[in-house]
């Protein structure tokens, strides 16, 4: 996941009937994760997980939250690869010991 793919991203609104999250809060909140991902600022896994909206009336303008949610659930796991460091590489030492096989030679004995 880049930066520019959550400036991109459009959600829904809410079915008919139904309530939603505060478009400025989520609009505000994909903000800080592209800078996140740019390595522009110390947003975290946990702050993405456990964030909160506010919860709007229905009819107020606001997005489908299982689309926010399921957005952000993808956002977490893209900034947690971010951070999470690569494995080193092997060594000669940790390389998987080769199988000793019984020699043949060829024309000689």
């Amino acid at each position: 996941m880049t930066p520019e793919e959550v400036r991109a991203i459009a959600f829904g609104k809410p079915r008919f009937g139904r309530r939603g999250y505060n478009e400025d809060e989520v609009d505000a909140f994909l903000d800080l994760i592209a800078e996140a991902l740019a390595g522009r600022n110390i947003l975290t896994p946990d702050d993405i997980h456990y964030v909160e909206f506010t919860i709007m009336p229905v009819g107020m303008r606001s997005y489908d939250q299982a689309q926010v949610d399921l957005f952000l659930d993808e956002a977490e796991a893209a900034l947690v690869e971010l951070r999470t460091p690569p494995p080193p590489p092997p060594t000669e030492a940790e390389e998987p010991p080769r199988p000793q096989g019984t020699r043949k030679w060829f024309g000689r004995s």
